[in-house]
């Protein structure tokens, strides 16, 4: 009775399917910037074509040896995904900013181990919704959960097949691979609603879209014709078109709105089994099926080639010439690719398994070796830079100065835009600060150490940033610099700000008492990245409770936050410095908001020195003013130290405090 899973012809309409896929990827990643559902259509396929490999090894040559499979499937992937990942990192190193450079050599080495989407999941990446362009191989996101899923099929359909035909029914084989995607389904619909960006790349949240396509080769080999094959064949089309341009953008995948395109590869496959519709002859045809034959290829090497093309020209939007051109290209050197190298390497048997294994190590072995080399000299000269620029003297601005736009823009040193991410206030590394979801107060000591006059910086990164200036400061001027800082929370929690942040406060406020300093340091008002400046309840409320209990609280005002990411576009942008200027009045009040609150807060004022009257700059005396979209960079606040130090003495003088 198990011969009906070993009977399956070869399906030219399958290659058709394959070919709409992706075109639908290409086209929604060049021009529409939205998810297509075509990689949904890609893993329904493998699930149907890969169960029948597995189950046709096992009842019709009782073979039960997973590495058969494996082998298989290493001997096809490896030769043209290496090329690509090999290419990819040389061309790397010569069109990708030095900041986009760091990020993608540690995306090439995940990738070569097939782990590409945990890396995302830890990088919590919005797939298509990111600031900046995303790395050169991001795309092998999709490889990745596709492998794994490889990885764990023969573990769980092979003991099913085992127990079917011990019983001499398919009921086990069914009903467990039911199981087991009904548990993912529930799974990705909790996940993508909880985090959607993080289970995008989650292969549990996916994998039952592999086994929807498992059942489909189940219930297709136990009828003998579908009924209605037209009408299902233009519907399963429909619903994969259909839903690429009408699923909203901000859709949440892979969740409930993924059965849609999954829907309308089930429907195709079964359209075709026990003879073939119109639908089923048309994605038949000979160009399809060229197209389909090539597909993977081509969706490896599109998203490389676009994401070049965007960082050579500065553009975060692709035209229709140099559309076409990407999809010309990229359909070129699939082509190729599958007739110099895939095509020798797939005539192997796959009997063969030693053999296929090392066409895998000898393809994976120069990449991965290749790219750690190039990550080891990165995180060298990162480590080299940043211990230079941590205890470089900065020339100070001039007391009075305000920042103006520069004729002739001065760069820093590239190797500053390739430490500008880890280029963080040096108690990040000491553990002197709390991680998000701690709330135990942590602190270290600078400026004047042992002093008896003792300021408390405290609040979030963007109170923390003034470290290193505040630093100098405090040995200068003969007081205590205790850092008080906790990632995402300022001073007074804000609505959504998690529970620790909370907890934190609470701490953070009695440790404060127990101290006694005669100041602290903290921000005064918050800026948003979509929203104007302003100054939360929860602020006002922390500095009510300090004042009740003597302490002077003086507030810094928050600096502008950008939408994206400032080192890559002053790279990107060299001839164009404008393209990465922010309007003034789009994210900072006319005047300090925190003014109003004089009785309360004293305020020092730094956005002469971030901003002109009407546009807020990137770059200012060879400096770069930001390491990332918001915060900023350790050298530009050195650069502020005497001006910051001027405001600072001003106001401690006025309230005749030590």
């Amino acid at each position: 009775m198990f011969d009906r899973y070993c009977r399956m012809e070869y399906r030219d309409d399958i290659q058709g399917i394959r070919a709409l896929g992706a075109i639908l990827i290409m086209i929604f990643h060049i021009w529409v910037n939205k998810v297509s559902g075509g990689v949904d259509v890609f893993f329904v396929i493998s699930g149907f074509l890969m169960s029948f490999i597995l189950l046709r090894g096992y009842f019709k040559e009782n073979t039960i040896n997973p590495f058969l499979f494996w082998g298989g499937i290493a001997k096809r992937i490896a030769p043209s995904a290496y090329l690509v990942l090999g290419v990819t990192l040389v061309l790397s190193c010569f069109f990708l900013s030095p900041y986009a450079l760091h990020g993608t050599i540690n995306e090439i080495v995940v990738s070569s181990l097939h782990a590409e989407n945990l890396q995302l999941i830890r990088k919590s990446v919005d797939y298509l919704q990111s600031d900046g362009n995303p790395s050169p191989v991001q795309q092998f996101w999709a490889l990745s959960i596709q492998v794994q899923f490889y990885l764990f099929l023969p573990l769980i359909l092979i003991p099913l097949a085992y127990t079917s035909k011990t019983l001499n029914s398919s009921t086990p084989l069914v009903l467990g691979v039911t199981i087991v995607a009904a548990i993912s389904f529930i799974y990705s619909i909790v996940a993508t609603h909880d985090n959607p960006s993080a289970s995008y790349f989650n292969p549990i949240a996916r994998v039952w879209e592999f086994l929807i396509g498992v059942l489909t080769f189940l219930y297709a080999s136990n009828i003998k014709k579908t009924k209605h094959k037209n009408l299902l064949g233009l519907v399963g089309v429909m619903l994969i078109f259909g839903g690429a341009l009408l699923i909203p953008k901000g859709a949440s995948f892979p969740g409930f709105i993924a059965l849609i395109p999954v829907t309308g590869a089930v429907l195709i496959l079964l359209s075709g089994v026990g003879g073939f519709g119109f639908t089923n002859k048309i994605l038949s045809s000979r160009p399809l099926v060229l197209l389909g034959g090539i597909s993977f290829t081509i969706y490896l090497w599109h998203w490389p080639i676009l994401i070049f093309y965007k960082e050579h020209y500065g553009y975060n939007s692709v035209g229709f010439t140099p559309g076409i051109f990407i999809i010309i290209l990229s359909t070129l050197l699939a082509y190729i690719t599958s007739r110099s190298v895939e095509v020798k390497f797939n005539k192997l048997s796959r009997d063969k398994v030693i053999i296929n294994f090392t066409i895998a190590m000898l393809f994976l072995t120069p990449v991965l070796l290749s790219s750690l080399i190039v990550k080891n000299k990165i995180n060298k000269t990162i480590a080299s830079t940043i211990k230079e620029l941590r205890v470089q003297e900065v020339p100070s601005a001039l007391i009075d100065e305000k920042i103006k736009i520069e004729k002739d823009m001065v760069l820093p040193d590239r190797n500053v835009f390739l430490s500008a991410e880890e280029l963080t206030p040096s108690a990040r590394e000491d553990k002197c600060s709390q991680k998000e979801h701690g709330s135990e107060v942590k602190y270290c000591r600078f400026g004047k150490v042992n002093s008896k006059n003792k300021i408390v910086l405290v609040g979030s990164s963007h109170a923390g940033q003034w470290l290193p200036a505040l630093d100098l400061i405090g040995e200068k001027n003969d007081f205590e610099l205790i850092n008080m800082i906790k990632d995402r929370c300022p001073l007074g929690p804000l609505d959504d700000s998690n529970k620790s942040c909370h907890e934190w406060n609470v701490n953070v406020l009695n440790k404060i008492k127990e101290i006694k300093p005669y100041a602290v340091i903290t921000n005064s008002t918050k800026t948003e990245r979509d929203d104007i400046e302003y100054i939360p309840e929860s602020f006002i409320e922390a500095w009510k409770e300090l004042k009740k209990n003597g302490v002077v609280v003086i507030g810094i005002r928050d600096n502008p936050r950008f939408s994206f990411n400032v080192p890559e576009c002053v790279f990107r942008n060299k001839r164009s410095p404008e393209l990465c200027y922010l309007k003034r009045s789009e994210v900072l009040q006319d005047y300090n908001p925190a003014i109003d609150y004089q009785e309360l807060i004293n305020n020092i004022d730094m956005t002469d020195m971030l901003c002109t009257k009407d546009i807020c700059l990137t770059t200012y005396s060879g400096y770069l003013m930001y390491r990332d979209k918001n915060h900023i960079h350790l050298s530009y606040v050195k650069y502020l130290k005497d001006q910051l130090e001027y405001k600072l003495k001003i106001i401690l003088t006025e309230l005749k405090v030590p």
